[in-house]
């Protein structure tokens, strides 16, 4: 128990910081916004950056794990993701800002990523269900320090102070994981780089891949670009709700998500065992893609309660990982899963650009997000999701075909 506990725990703190990096502009971006003069699409690219940095990295940093460790390379990572708070808290520009984003995004490029790799080491399949579901929920607190928390930090030290903790809280991270994660287990054979890299390819042009890409990286960015964005603008420019309420509900959504992971861990952890994952993922799924509908049909005022349902549901998007790495051998896990992930946050980074460039195409009097706006990002969201859903149940309805036959 205290080795696997040396495992998790140190992981599990980094995503914490990771998540909390991730999502805080819902909140920061209000004193970014009045400081900057950004309108919804600067907003957007702007955090959205942040999965740019994500998801170049995503195939070099899955061959180093395959080659050194997940341990070694997570917690060089995180220096570079401290360096960008740094830069990001002394902006004096938008370039700035941009800058400091994209190298926050570059640093926690591998805060879900290395931990998935190493309990594909220290874990059977069904206690790592549990354990993946676990890592997340520390992943839901950070979302739900990056509302009310955050907020009353940002009124004591400003957003920039905000920052500069975050950076400090990042750096003791990346030391615990070098020094206090286990270094058994971490690859031995001296595999060239260059023959790993040519294994990305084959990983890549696998349809096993891409019959689960799509659906990841659509469901995810419900949850990545959306509720980790536009769920605060929401609260306060439709909803009508201050400042202090919006992080209230904030954090209210990122307990859901603790909750929703918790929820997917224990599923998974018994679905893994029947062979039903795949079923669970795509229900999951689906289920997840009516939230923005409901969002648009109940009235905005009592829509908190609805953004902490979307939370709880769509986070079952993360065991799209373990499905991904099963059709692979185990050594070839790190550049399976940072495959998966290059396309999930290729596709962050559009949709949470492309979200407030749908919103900034429906201005209100004061250049702010209208309901108009989010309605037709909503329903364009819900059909590419639906699409995306496709190559899963073809699948699905494929089995099924073949089982009656025989």
């Amino acid at each position: 128990m205290a080795l696997a506990l040396r495992v998790f725990l140190p992981f599990a703190f980094a995503y914490l910081l990771a998540y909390l990096m991730r999502v805080v502009n819902a909140v920061a971006g209000a004193p970014l916004t009045a400081e900057f003069g950004l309108s919804p699409a600067d907003l957007g690219l702007l955090t959205s950056v942040y999965f740019v940095g994500f998801a170049v990295m995503q195939i070099p940093f899955g061959v180093l794990m395959d080659r050194y460790g997940p341990r070694r390379v997570e917690a060089l990572a995180l220096l570079f993701a401290a360096a960008g708070c740094v830069l990001f808290a002394l902006a004096a520009a938008s370039p700035h800002l941009l800058l400091g984003r994209f190298l926050m995004g570059l640093g926690a490029s591998m805060s879900l990523m290395a931990p998935m790799t190493a309990y594909r080491s220290w874990f059977t399949p069904e206690r790592r269900a549990l354990v993946i579901g676990l890592h997340m929920a520390f992943g839901g607190l950070g979302s739900a320090i990056a509302g009310g928390p955050a907020e009353a930090l940002i009124d004591a030290v400003g957003w920039r102070g905000m920052f500069l903790v975050l950076s400090g809280g990042i750096v003791v991270a990346a030391l615990t994981i070098a020094l206090v994660v286990p270094r058994q287990r971490e690859p031995q054979a001296a595999v060239r780089i260059l023959a790993l890299t040519r294994e990305v390819a084959s990983v890549l042009r696998s349809p096993a891949l891409w019959r689960v890409a799509p659906l990841s990286a659509t469901v995810q960015v419900g949850m990545l670009a959306v509720v980790g964005l536009w769920a605060g603008p929401w609260l306060r420019e439709v909803a009508g709700m201050t400042d202090d309420v919006a992080a209230g509900w904030l954090s209210a959504a990122g307990i859901g998500l603790v909750a929703g992971f918790l929820f997917y861990g224990a599923l998974f952890a018994r679905v893994e065992r029947t062979g039903h994952a795949t079923t669970a993922f795509v229900v999951g799924s689906l289920v997840t893609v009516a939230f923005p509908l409901v969002l648009i049909v109940v009235p905005p005022s009592y829509s908190g309660i609805v953004w902490i349902l979307y939370a709880a549901v769509g986070s079952v998007g993360v065991h799209s990982y373990n499905i991904a790495t099963s059709a692979f051998p185990a050594a070839m896990a790190g550049r399976v899963n940072t495959a998966l992930n290059f396309v999930v946050f290729v596709a962050a980074f559009l949709g949470q650009w492309g979200f407030g460039v749908v919103l900034a195409a429906y201005p209100g009097e004061r250049g702010q997000a209208t309901y108009e706006g989010f309605q037709a990002a909503f329903l364009l969201l819900i059909a590419i999701q639906l699409v995306s859903a496709l190559p899963l149940l073809f699948r699905a309805g494929g089995r099924r075909a073949d089982a009656r036959a025989h």
